[in-house]
């Protein structure tokens, strides 16, 4: 289990989640829906890595780092936006880097909100953050 607040880079911000949804039954539809196609996901940008396709890489860390900001999940969405920005850029030889950071930040969150308990960890995370 995750320790809400106990770890520091907590793999969902709930204010930015609660802000940008406002419905705790919407956010757990984007949470089932982000597990869901997460791998998918996951699966399609290392093709499009271990190709050097640069085109793809930038398709694929965009859609990532959506979906991660969809549910806040700030930590993932940022290293997804650096893999997008390299790729943009051509620079495909620094992806690989990149891409292994973007693997554990999705098992990190993707552990999380597969727990039943994990809208309650995230906001129990929030609490320790503002103090």
């Amino acid at each position: 289990m995750i320790a809400g607040g106990k770890h520091p880079d907590f793999p969902i911000d709930w204010n930015d989640l609660f802000d940008r949804i406002g419905d705790e039954e919407i956010i757990l539809e984007f949470a089932l829906s982000f597990v869901r196609n997460g791998e998918k996901l996951i699966g399609s940008l290392g093709q499009a890595v271990t190709g050097g396709d640069p085109e793809q890489i930038e398709l694929y860390a965009h859609a990532l780092k959506g979906s991660a900001s969809n549910i806040g999940a700030v930590p993932l969405a940022k290293v997804a936006w650096q893999l997008e920005k390299i790729a943009a850029e051509k620079h495909v030889e620094k992806a690989a880097e990149w891409f292994e950071k973007i693997c554990p930040a999705f098992q990190t969150l993707k552990s999380l909100l597969e727990q039943p308990d994990w809208m309650q960890q995230t906001k129990n995370a929030a609490l320790v953050k503002a103090l």
